[in-house]
């Protein structure tokens, strides 16, 4: 038997990875110790691990590799589902290559536009009639499950930045001090983190803490902060981190106009809980935003 740390080291994934498919009932361990929890894996699950890695690598979703190998497909089935994929990643391309012949477009104007010195916005990007309309939201905006929740206050303890992130600073503290912040002591629960965010001061510069919540905060480590969150209620927004932009655009811009509400005092926050892993783009994260009538 293997430790879940071995077994990663060995398959080439993360923990957090196999805690995951844990969860989903992917690939459940051999043996956890009711004890210490600990999970236990054996050599013969290699195969089961490399499999959903396979699928995953050829465009297939979580849920979806959920359901061929609990449903232990027929070939033909399975065949078909190939198929399938073959043919939405072939539209894909298509619209890839689509796209990629406005480029050419684009700078075979912009190149015989510097030969002759004219540099008219017009000339260099044509604006479609259908573009100068009211633009609107993403599809998956369109299509959020967005919740109201209260929460009662509690006190958030991290690292703290202060700055514009500019440079991508709050995503390097996350990377790089996030074995000192997931030390942090007295946590409420130690799968749930936050990162809280103050409003823009006049030079758009705001402050951000990384953590999470805690009990108390006495003797908090070196270089650690602590911010009070006041009771609120919240507009929590799902979304991932490469969506994160465009929720706040349609947090602010389209939700809370159209459903009567505006935003209230106080800090705004993301939620990670134990699903959420970094590796996976499609991972989601939460966001929440104090509302008010």
């Amino acid at each position: 038997m293997l430790k879940i740390g071995e077994f990663a080291q060995q398959t080439e994934v993360s923990v957090k990875t196999l805690h995951h498919y844990d969860r989903l009932g992917l690939l459940k361990p051999a043996w956890k110790d009711r004890f210490s929890g600990y999970r236990y894996y054996r050599a013969d699950q290699v195969p089961d691990l490399k499999r959903i890695l396979t699928l995953k690598d050829l465009g297939f979703s979580l849920e979806q590799i959920l359901t061929i190998l609990q449903e232990d497909l027929t070939m033909p089935q399975l065949r078909t589902m190939l198929r399938l994929k073959r043919t939405e990643l072939l539209e894909e391309i298509e619209v890839s290559r689509a796209r990629l012949a406005q480029i050419e477009t684009q700078l075979a104007w912009i190149d015989s536009a510097s030969s002759e010195g004219i540099l008219q916005p017009d000339v260099l990007f044509p604006v479609k009639p259908e573009l100068t309309a009211e633009p609107t939201q993403d599809k998956e905006c369109k299509t959020m499950q967005v919740k109201i929740e209260k929460k009662p206050a509690f006190t958030v303890a991290g690292m703290e930045y202060v700055g514009k992130n500019e440079n991508q600073e709050i995503a390097a503290m996350w990377a790089n001090d996030w074995p000192h912040i997931n030390a942090l002591p007295h946590k409420a629960d130690p799968d749930v983190c936050y990162g809280v965010c103050g409003d823009m001061d006049e030079d758009n510069s705001f402050r951000y803490v990384a953590g999470f919540e805690v009990s108390q905060t006495k003797d908090l480590p070196t270089g650690m902060v602590s911010w009070e969150i006041p009771a609120q209620t919240y507009a929590v927004f799902p979304c991932t981190l490469e969506t994160i932009h465009k929720t706040y655009e349609y947090a602010h811009g389209t939700w809370m106009p159209e459903n009567d509400y505006k935003r209230a005092d106080g800090p705004d926050f993301e939620l990670y809980d134990e699903t959420f892993d970094p590796e996976f783009p499609a991972s989601i994260l939460y966001v929440y935003i104090p509302i008010k009538k």
